[in-house]
């Protein structure tokens, strides 16, 4: 189906691209999350992405709730894309859902926050105004490492983001802002826990990649845990120290239901 933007593109990234173009001649921030993401911010790697076996399957977005309706109708009357209703696609109104009806292709749009196991608060700082066509390292890195039963699908994504990225302490669509990390993991135990949990993972997991080379192994560690460093050295809030207390003798997560499609932003 072609509406008033074209054709729907077969390339997964040049249809990202194309929609995003799209929105933002109505002023609408819709920001690539998920899997291509993480290839967008880092093309130089976009090979190795490919060879680690990393396929995209869907494009996902995020963007803020009061561009919902103005979201809708792109989507519908001038991209080609068919509505699924709420009530079919899924439970929250926080997420819309648009299907191309030529190839089956998805395309999901998230609302003001992402929350698998944990909660990214895009809406409160005006996060989606930081970086595009993409959202910034900082929430990429967060929504892969929120996962608390992360995958090495996840990993692989960590890892071209520390190869093509330094760790830095502000926004820079070149660098992930470690310090924006560390102060949303202060305030939040159950956060810090599951981030630096899968952070002990991933260096764990980069040594038996076979597709990178020691140097570049050594490099990503390297970045992992000055990363790490971050996090532990920023000081913590009141609650953060009281939830810590706890530990994990209560649980300290969202149970992800796929049922509900949570999480699609692969």
């Amino acid at each position: 189906m072609t509406g008033k933007y074209g054709p729907i593109l077969e390339d997964f990234m040049d249809e990202a691209v194309r929609i995003e173009k799209a929105a933002a001649e109505l002023d609408i921030p819709l920001r690539v999350i998920g899997c291509l993401a993480f290839r967008i911010k880092s093309p130089e790697y976009s090979d190795l992405h490919i060879k680690m076996g990393r396929e995209v399957t869907d494009i996902d977005y995020m963007s803020y709730f009061k561009h919902q309706q103005k979201i809708i109708n792109l989507f519908r009357d001038d991209l080609g894309y068919h509505w699924v209703p709420p009530s079919f696609a899924r439970a929250s109104t926080l997420r819309d859902l648009f299907i191309d009806q030529n190839t089956g292709r998805k395309v999901d749009v998230f609302y003001d926050h992402l929350e698998f196991c944990h909660k990214i608060d895009f809406k409160k700082n005006k996060r989606l105004e930081v970086d595009k066509p993409t959202i910034p390292l900082a929430e990429l890195f967060l929504e892969k490492t929120q996962i608390v039963e992360i995958n090495a699908k996840d990993l692989k994504d960590l890892i071209i983001t520390f190869l093509a990225h330094e760790i830095s302490e502000e926004d820079d669509d070149r660098k992930v802002n470690g310090s924006y990390i560390s102060k949303i993991l202060a305030d939040d135990w159950g956060f810090y826990y599951t981030v630096t949990e899968n952070l002990k993972k991933f260096i764990d997991f980069v040594p038996t990649v076979n597709e990178i080379t020691k140097e570049q192994k050594d490099h990503v560690i390297e970045q992992a845990n000055k990363l790490n460093q971050m996090i532990e050295d920023a000081p913590k809030s009141r609650s953060w120290n009281r939830r810590a207390k706890v530990g994990t003798k209560k649980r300290w997560y969202k149970i992800v239901h796929s049922m509900d499609g949570t999480r699609n932003a692969d």
